[in-house]
């Protein structure tokens, strides 16, 4: 299992039109599962259904030329060897994390019949990327005859795929800045990214629309505007109220007519993030996607925000997200949502959004990961730490990981205290449910839960999570943890990239969402795509173009962001993202209060770098002065202020000083 999970992800050369592929014997490595064998191979995975052989393949993905679909791919084998033994080929098992393996495994009436598979190449598909044409399919090296238990493996192929007209492509004229905001994402995609500029769709000139758009009720505007300010000034931006759009666009319903006006943006005006801000609802569509038996998931689905071609409804029965619905699973815009409608919520929100790129304090936490593995199937030996281990292998040999594991015998109990210190990237793989993620064995059983998470007081040093756990993100519960970790005044998270329903696992392989959760961390950490909501789209499109696996489009659909798209990762940060008045080396500096969150007196400390006039002031979220707590001559050298907060009320803060010299500023949170 072990070793399965820290194969490294490697692309296969694409030499002109044709795919050369190589495979040697040495790297087939099978596991014994319930008596019957696991076939394993380096990136590959099964692109069957369950109940059939869990026989694995390869994915080949490839942008092609506008106007074009991927048809068919013609293989020339070029060696083939038997592989030694009488091999009993187990069936392809996907399981969501809330439910026991089954006792008896479903075989399928292909372990009766001939030879397996009857074709080498499956899943041969084309979609749609931000205007480019990306072609995808699996190649499955291997032949069984189950009568016998023989195995044949090609050991060598040339695979040739066959690109033809297709009459219904689209053909899009974006602004520039889209064409290479999607270079830059496809580049670790495709396997012919030298051919992203051939292949690109045509850019026009002359588009004045807004690249960041914030969707939200016009009642939310003013508690937005710090945010649209900052996005003002990194990548230009506009809000857009929901009403607006009710008034100007057609649809069946609110969450049609949000997704056309999106369309509109972002075929016309130049749009590539949109921040939706709205808890379950109006706002929110949900997918009646159903795989096998598993569904239909009537959860959240924000890809339908994301993925903009065709309608989601192919079949025209008002559910969305189906199989036959039409989709073609890749994101054309970054999507991500506070989901809220309360005030204060959203204040938090965007004061902690607009902090992490202004006033992020240095420090190890920038590069500090936590990693936690609890008990999946401990019966079977399927435990959270193997995806663990294999996300340490793409973190950065300088930082710190932080890896709690558990045992049947115990489990670390110091996550909180971690968090508290500093963690920039968290991932936590266990069971769950809408209130959290836990431990399995040995109270407390909490790992991240509503329960603990207001232990929570890392307000200065905000959390990216992730994780492949059932339900944390179902939004359409009340304040479900991932929710919680977004709004908590005093700490929690930046970012949450959580599911809205089941979390698959493939025992004893990797499931659809450890994939997932892999493909985030090679983005974000080898690839470098800061962004985050970048880095959550972009790690959902390789994962669709390069692995074929059972289950794999529900969990692309029910892992939503939220978050802010185009908010960028603190170790990705140049310094750029905070506009002209960052604070320079010679200018004063200010730290949060202590004790922050404060309820009474607090000490602002300070550092001036020569002695002069200062005043140090507080303000609240609309940017006006709550309070004065110095006005006059401040000494060079570190000092202490004393400020009692009895005049204001609950809610987040900036303190500011500003003298000639310069300013800078920092977070406080009053709780009254």
């Amino acid at each position: 299992m072990t070793l399965l999970l820290q194969v490294v992800l490697v692309l296969m050369p694409v030499q002109a039109a044709d795919i050369s592929f190589f495979l040697d014997p040495a790297m087939v490595e099978f596991i014994t599962f319930r008596s019957e064998e696991v076939v394993c191979i380096p990136r590959g995975a099964s692109p069957f259904a369950d109940g059939e052989p869990g026989l694995p393949g390869m994915g080949y993905s490839m942008v092609i030329p506008q106007g074009t679909y991927l048809e068919s791919v013609e293989v020339e084998v070029l060696s083939k060897v038997v592989l030694q033994g009488i091999h009993n080929i187990a069936p392809v098992l996907s399981v969501p994390l809330n439910q026991p393996i089954p006792a008896v495994i479903p075989h399928s009436v292909s372990y009766t019949g001939g030879m397996f598979p009857e074709a080498a190449v499956v899943d041969v598909n084309t979609g749609n990327k931000t205007g480019f044409r990306i072609a995808s399919f699996c190649y499955v090296p291997f032949t069984w005859d189950p009568s016998t238990g023989t195995l044949f493996l090609v050991t060598s192929a040339r695979l040739s795929p066959a690109i033809v007209p297709a009459t219904d492509a689209p053909h899009l004229t974006l602004s520039d800045n889209q064409v290479k905001t999607a270079i830059s994402a496809l580049e670790s995609v495709v396997q012919n990214p030298e051919m992203l500029e051939t292949y690109a769709p045509e850019i026009v000139g002359g588009v004045d629309g807004a690249s960041w758009v914030v969707i939200a009720d016009e009642t939310h505007e003013s508690i937005i505007q710090p945010l649209i300010d900052l996005r003002a000034i990194t990548h230009g931006s506009s809000f857009v109220s929901t009403q607006w759009i009710y008034a100007g666009y057609t649809g069946r319903d609110t969450q049609e007519q949000i997704r056309n006006y999106l369309i509109d943006a972002f075929e016309n005006q130049g749009l590539v993030y949109a921040l939706i801000v709205g808890d379950f609802g109006e706002t929110a569509r949900v997918s009646g996607i159903k795989i096998g038996t598993t569904g239909p998931m009537n959860s959240v689905a924000d890809l339908y925000f994301s993925d903009l071609d065709g309608s989601w409804d192919l079949d025209n029965d008002n559910v969305f997200g189906e199989l036959g619905d039409g989709i073609d699973w890749y994101s054309d815009i970054y999507v991500g949502r506070y989901s809220t409608d309360v005030p204060s919520r959203l204040a938090t929100m965007v004061t902690r959004a607009v902090a992490y790129e202004t006033m992020s304090p240095s420090g190890v936490w920038q590069t500090a990961a936590l990693l936690a593995g609890a008990g999946l199937w401990p019966d079977q030996n399927y435990w959270g730490s193997f995806i663990c281990d294999s996300i340490a292998l793409r973190i950065p040999e300088a930082w710190t990981v932080h890896k709690l594991y558990e045992t049947t015998a115990s489990h670390p109990d110091n996550q909180i205290s971690l968090y508290n210190e500093g963690i920039s990237y968290s991932t936590l793989n266990g069971h769950g449910n809408p209130g959290g993620v836990y431990w399995l064995f040995n109270p407390p059983t909490q790992l991240v839960t509503k329960v603990n998470y207001t232990g929570l007081t890392n307000i200065d040093m905000p959390t990216v999570f992730h994780s492949m756990a059932c339900s944390p993100g179902s939004i359409e519960n009340i304040a479900s943890i991932a929710e919680r970790l977004m709004f908590w005044p005093s700490g929690g998270a930046i970012a949450v990239m959580f599911n809205s329903n089941l979390g698959i696992g493939s025992p004893p392989g990797m499931g659809a969402s450890e994939w997932l959760e892999l493909y985030f961390a090679e983005v974000l950490f080898v690839d470098e795509q800061y962004e985050i909501g970048v880095a959550h789209a972009v790690s959902k499109d390789e994962f669709k173009a390069n692995v074929s696996i059972g289950m794999q489009n529900w969990v692309l659909q029910e892992n939503n962001l939220l978050g802010d798209p185009a908010q960028r990762f603190v170790a990705g940060q140049t310094g750029i993202e905070k506009g002209e008045d960052s604070p320079s080396v010679n200018s004063p500096v200010i730290s949060a209060p202590s004790p922050n969150p404060v309820s009474g007196t607090c000490a602002v400390n300070y550092v001036m770098p020569i002695t002069g006039t200062a005043a140090v002031a507080v303000y609240d979220l609309s940017g006006r002065i709550a309070a004065t707590i110095h006005q006059g001559i401040l000494c060079e050298g570190q000092g202490s202020l004393s400020f009692d907060v009895s005049t204001l009320s609950s809610g987040c803060y900036s303190i500011v000083i500003s003298s000639p010299i310069g300013s800078a500023s920092a977070q406080m949170l009053v709780l009254r």
